[in-house]
This record gives structure tokens, C-alpha cells and sequence, in this order.
């Protein structure tokens, strides 16, 4: 399935991938889906220069757009923002959004990545993104879009 998107540099330093929906999309969309809500990806780090990202679904947002933030150390790098009619979750009363993050020990120097690693390259609204996989250059360099999975 192609998503289509745009772009948008926000005056922060921020990147938004919002989705354009079409009349496909409406065709194929499922409310079963849990990232069928989602409206954007906010980038607050420019992920070109990050090999991967680890994700997680938080299931206690208390909003559709607001800053999600990690209070144990890792690293905010983006979090996805809900469409106006994303509904809340039955038992939690809260949304269920995405969050990207980068724990300390995660470095650019690593020859592997986590198994729960996302090339962020390739996530989407809607999208969860692929496993990146990093193979070592002749001369011991990783090439950073092509990690392996640490398994």
C-alpha cells in the first residue's frame, strides 16, 4: 500500500510527514488497525543522521497531538499525532499513539541494532516502518542503511 504524504519543516527545527489521504485509503482503512488514526509522524531530530529508532505504543496519551516524553533517560527523537477522530481506549481512557526513541547506550558506532529497531527512514502515518539491516565497509565502517538486527 502507498501512502501518500507531505512534508513540512516547521521554524523549530522540527519535520512533520503528515498523510494526504485518498479515496483508496478510505476504501482500504480499518478501524482494527491501531495506526489508522494517525495524522502525522513529528520528527523532532533530524533522522537522517540517526541509523534507527526504537518505538513503542503508548497507551496512556491523555492527547491526540501533544509532546509525548520518556521520563527514564532515552531519548525523544519523534511521536506520531492523531487524526481529530481518533478515539480513546476503552479501558485506559487515554489514545494510543507511537513514540521513537533512543536509549542512552544506543550510539552511531554500533554494528548491530536492537531486535525492536526501526529504520525511521520508512515509517509513516499508518506505516510501521522497516528493520533496518547494517552490513561493515571495507574498511570496519557500518553503513547505516543497512543495520543487521541484534538477535
Amino acid at each position: 500500500m502507498t501512502i501518500k504524504t507531505r512534508t513540512v519543516k516547521r521554524q523549530n527545527g522540527c519535520t512533520e510527514v503528515v498523510r494526504v489521504l485518498s479515496a483508496k485509503d478510505l476504501t482500504e482503512w480499518s478501524d482494527q488497525d491501531p495506526l489508522a488514526y494517525e495524522k502525522s509522524i513529528l520528527w523532532l531530530k533530524n533522522i537522517d543522521a540517526v541509523c534507527f529508532v526504537r518505538t513503542v505504543e503508548v497507551r496512556c496519551a491523555r492527547s491526540r497531538r501533544g509532546a509525548l516524553n520518556i521520563s527514564t533517560g532515552e531519548r525523544v527523537i519523534g511521536y506520531a499525532k492523531l487524526r481529530s477522530d481518533a478515539p480513546r481506549d476503552r479501558q485506559t481512557d487515554c489514545y494510543t499513539r507511537r513514540l521513537f526513541y533512543l536509549k542512552p547506550s544506543d550510539t552511531d558506532e554500533q554494528s548491530s541494532v536492537p531486535k525492536d529497531a526501526v529504520d525511521p527512514r520508512t515509517i509513516l502515518p499508518g506505516v510501521r516502518g522497516e528493520t533496518p539491516i547494517m552490513t561493515v565497509g571495507p574498511l570496519g565502517h557500518t553503513a547505516p542503511d543497512t543495520l543487521q538486527p541484534d538477535i
